[in-house]
């Protein structure tokens, strides 16, 4: 057979899969680390594991040996079908894998007004000391919890920092 065919049939064969990528799934965005020493990553594993979640083999196997350099690395995958099942599986890789919280949406004011005066009171703040302890401006905090406007993405992210440690957000504002 001449090397015309052989291309010929391998073209018809199409490309070559080795790994079964998740049919559905939502994107993710994830840190990988690793879990303790470098020697003890399995690559193969893990290129494997994100490869699942949509990547390139290419670009699975780049991530890989990135950390391995012991990089830190952010990934957006595209295709997560169990964020469990993936951390497990890096994991058994030898990488920590840490998923970013998801971005909220806002589907109207009173939903938005709700849960930002959630977030002060969770915060055990009046509107006044919120505005200030948060840097925020009290009109604008204001609007909010009246239901007369939603917060910017930026806003809600930040919001959800102080959320998630009142604490944390008020120590970096006031040290610097």
């Amino acid at each position: 057979m001449t090397n015309a065919g052989l291309k010929e049939v391998f073209g018809r064969l199409g490309q070559v899969q080795d790994v079964d990528r998740n049919q559905s799934g939502s994107e993710e965005s994830l840190v990988l680390r690793p879990e303790g020493a470098t020697s003890a990553i399995n690559a193969i594993a893990a290129t494997r594991a994100l490869a699942q979640c949509g990547l390139t083999l290419l670009r699975a196997k780049r991530a890989v040996e990135a950390v391995i350099a012991g990089e830190e690395l952010t990934l957006v995958l595209p295709k997560v079908a169990s964020r469990d099942r993936l951390v497990e599986d890096l994991a058994a890789a030898g990488l920590q894998g840490k998923f970013f919280r998801k971005r909220l949406r806002m589907k109207s004011k009173v939903e938005a007004g709700k849960w930002v005066r959630k977030v002060r009171v969770r915060a055990g703040l009046t509107q006044e000391q919120f505005a200030v302890v948060y840097g925020v401006d009290l009109k604008t905090l204001q609007k909010y919890e009246q239901c007369a406007s939603v917060p910017a993405a930026s806003v809600l992210s930040y919001l959800q920092m102080i959320e998630a440690d009142p604490e944390a957000v008020k120590r970096m504002r006031i040290e610097g």
